[in-house]
């Protein structure tokens, strides 16, 4: 009686470790994306964009959302990783095709994907239930 209570108390404390440490890695992950996407939205909508520094913005955005989605990758949705990524590569394109606006409408996008998947992943009841 004794070791199955015991088992059950440490599957359930691995349980909540592993929820804390995935909940901060998402955070982290969404964070720095985040950080970058504005970076590169505040260089498009100055009133003259500089589209080779927007583009080399986005590409480094690119570069680290790839660094992050390996990780990531092992327990998020690989639909809404797809999103991101997605959003990520239509801003470059866009930028590419000096197009800011639709750039922008990308880059607002993919903040709102990334919104959405550090609340999915959030510790809350609305989560449990």
């Amino acid at each position: 009686m004794y070791k199955e209570v015991i088992i059950s108390i440490i599957i359930a404390v691995v349980i909540f470790g592993l929820n804390y440490v995935t909940q901060n890695y998402t955070e982290y992950a969404v964070n720095e994306t985040k950080q970058h996407l504005n970076h590169t939205k505040q260089e498009l909508i100055k009133q003259e964009p500089d589209y080779e520094m927007a583009l080399k913005k986005a590409n480094e955005t690119f570069d680290k959302w790839e660094e992050l989605d390996d990780t990531i990758a092992l327990y998020i949705e690989h639909a809404e990783i797809e999103k991101i990524k997605t959003a990520i590569i239509s801003m470059r394109s866009f930028i590419e095709m000096k197009d800011d606006s639709q750039a922008v409408d990308s880059i607002d996008r993919c903040d709102y994907i990334l919104d959405n998947v550090k609340q999915r992943e959030e510790f809350s009841i609305d989560n449990i239930f």
